[in-house]
């Protein structure tokens, strides 16, 4: 079953501003939320399945309440079913892989507060590199340039993104309504015409995907207008219509023990998180991220620092780490 998705009550797709803010983490969220979904609600072979997901040997730093890092991972080595990497680009082209969107859920007594961490945030590990480059010397590092920034670490949820489109797939492909013409050549985008499309895995990862978008005006495309946050804008109308899908499934085991087969490959956690705490995050109620406060691009550059308004969203949380 697929679902639609009006552009009054969803994001609209990459270059156009939503006519409400929506964050890059939201996509991250629904992500998250749509594979516990199919694997938590799953009753058959659920022992095969759960053996499917990877675990992650990390050192997770602690602090006040309980912390939540969910990660989007986006490599080349894994790219979707149909996808080429004359679109997406070669593992030898776009090395390693890396942590494309990074979401905090710190829970503390009665307070949820959900921030999405920008990827271009310059980091003191790395060299003083961005964010998103520390998933190249692995999980560990990211998650000690998370502390270095003031956040901890309890949970560690890795989400790949190749794995999303396989999902998508799982759930038989996705109707979305575009206000105009939009491709990316770099994210392997093109969609040529307004109006419903369709989409199979590689094309909603596309989009998901997008940082270059163009727009088709009078006969040629131009680079669209992109918020340094609205990355995802187009993300949360596909994991919405995602998320939909998988819980029109629940009724249909075949389509669920589909999704969930897919799922549990798109997924890795630290060794030390149960199943049990994966439900407990599926089952909280968690509103829309705030982007975490940063300084705008430097120089012409990706890299954004951190500001003194960075520092006192995370204190204002009850957000630090020790280290």
């Amino acid at each position: 079953m697929t679902t639609g998705i009006s552009t009054d009550a969803a994001p609209v797709l990459p270059g156009r501003r939503p006519s409400r803010r929506r964050t890059v983490g939201r996509a991250l969220l629904s992500a998250v939320g749509v594979l516990l979904l199919a694997l938590g609600t799953l009753t058959v072979d659920a022992a095969v399945v759960a053996a499917r997901i990877e675990r992650l040997a990390v050192d997770l730093p602690q602090g006040p309440g309980q912390t939540w890092v969910l990660v989007g991972e986006d490599s080349r080595a894994r790219l979707p079913m149909g996808a080429s990497a004359a679109d997406f680009g070669s593992a030898d082209e776009v090395t390693g892989s890396r942590a494309d969107v990074v979401l905090v859920v710190h829970v503390d007594g009665p307070r949820t507060t959900v921030l999405s961490v920008p990827r271009d945030v310059v980091v003191a590990q790395a060299g003083a590199g961005r964010l998103a480059l520390t998933w190249q010397d692995g999980p560990q590092a990211t998650v000690d340039a998370l502390c270095a920034l003031g956040i901890a670490a309890d949970h560690l949820v890795a989400v790949d993104l190749g794995g999303f489109a396989a999902v998508v797939d799982a759930a038989g492909g996705l109707d979305v309504d575009v206000p105009a013409p939009v491709r990316d050549p770099l994210a392997g985008l093109e969609l040529r015409s307004a109006g419903p499309h369709h989409l199979d895995g590689a094309t909603a990862l596309a989009m998901v995907r997008s940082r270059s978008p163009e727009e088709l005006v009078d006969g040629a495309w131009v680079p669209a207008t992109v918020d340094p946050d609205g990355r995802a804008v187009a993300s949360g109308a596909v994991l919405s219509a995602l998320t939909t899908a998988v819980r029109s499934s629940l009724p249909r085991p075949w389509r669920l023990q589909r999704l969930a087969w897919a799922a549990s490959g798109a997924v890795t956690v630290d060794a030390g998180t149960s199943a049990r705490e994966l439900g407990s995050l599926l089952g909280a109620r968690l509103g829309d991220p705030v982007v975490l406060p940063v300084g705008s691009p430097a120089g012409g550059t990706l890299a954004r620092f951190p500001t003194d308004a960075t520092r006192e969203a995370l204190t204002t949380a009850g957000m630090s780490c020790a280290g």
